[in-house]
């Protein structure tokens, strides 16, 4: 598990967020509110919420050690706005491009056949 608190620090800096108006976006009322979480190894889950919905980030961020790929997904319609996110683990990762390795095969011997069916339609 990451250190809740450093990670939240590095996350505001790289985010280019002000520190006062991010404790405001989270319900802190002070500034040493937000001090004592950055010396934090932990908070309290409604509080990990409000962090990981002001940075944008899943709330699994702070559980993985490692650096696990992430995938963004935004979209707009006339209803409204959705978005999504997914942490891929390193084993789910090799294990989903085998997969993608396959559907590519099989895609491209069906082309294959489809075009050798053509050819002999041609004849």
């Amino acid at each position: 598990m990451k250190h809740i608190g450093n990670t939240v620090k590095r996350l505001i800096e790289e985010k280019g967020l002000k520190k006062a108006q991010f404790a405001l976006d989270i319900g802190l009322a002070h500034a040493e509110s937000l001090s004592r979480i950055f010396r934090s190894e932990s908070v309290q889950c409604d509080m990990l919420e409000r962090i990981c919905r002001v940075l944008d980030v899943h709330p699994a961020y702070f559980f993985d050690d490692s650096d696990a790929p992430t995938a963004k997904a935004q979209a707009s319609t006339v209803i409204g706005n959705a978005s999504a996110s997914a942490i891929a683990q390193s084993g789910e990762m090799a294990t989903l491009r085998e997969l993608l390795a396959e559907k590519e095969r099989t895609i491209q011997i069906l082309l294959g056949k489809i075009g050798t069916k053509t050819g002999q339609d041609a004849l």
